[in-house]
Order: structure tokens, then C-alpha cells, then sequence
């Protein structure tokens, strides 16, 4: 799944979402820091310039998704099989994610 962080909507949408095997955040357009952080911040707890710790919580709680079975299921397998990699923060409850722009 790509976390998408579109600029010129300055709104948040999942591409590919039955695809637990990649996750990343892809930022689509310019952004300054202060909106970049903005957008951020409506799904992670925490963020730097190439990683961004995303809510578990906001994405079991993702409107369009969070009634799924297998959106849950496939979120709690995700986790479980990236905790290995630390790529999971068990106090904040976030998955750690890429972050990458694209024009």
C-alpha cells in the first residue's frame, strides 16, 4: 500500500491497498515544510525527512476500509511480519514507512 500525500488537494488517499508487502508514503507535488507537516501529522505520530511513523490507529480507522475483514486482517499481518525489522513502534502504536516525492 502507498500512503499518498497529494499536494494540490492537500488530501491523503492509500493506493494498492491489498498490498501489505510495500508501504510507503509517496508525496505528490511540493510541498512547503509546514504543509508537508500538516498532512503528515493527520497519520503519523512521528516524521523526518525520509521516514514517517504512521498511526496504526488511523489506518485501521480509515473511512473507506475500516469495516473490511480483510483490511484488518492484512493490517495485523503486515505488522506482525515487519516487527523483526523494529519497523514497528509498540508504545505509539505506528509502522514506520518511506517517504518518497514524486513530481
Amino acid at each position: 500500500m502507498i500512503i499518498r500525500l497529494i499536494a494540490m488537494s492537500r488530501s491523503i488517499g492509500i493506493d494498492d491497498p491489498r498490498n501489505f508487502k510495500a508501504f510507503s508514503v509517496r508525496i505528490e507535488g511540493a510541498l512547503d515544510d509546514a504543509a508537508q507537516a500538516e498532512l503528515l501529522g493527520r497519520i503519523a505520530v512521528r516524521h523526518d525527512r525520509e521516514h514517517a511513523w504512521i498511526s496504526e490507529v488511523a489506518l485501521r480507522d480509515w473511512p473507506a476500509l475500516k469495516s473490511e475483514a480483510w483490511w484488518q486482517d492484512g493490517l495485523t499481518g503486515m505488522i506482525a511480519a515487519v516487527q523483526k525489522f523494529g519497523w514497528i513502534d509498540n508504545e505509539s502504536r505506528s509502522i514506520r514507512a518511506h517517504i518518497e516525492h514524486a513530481p
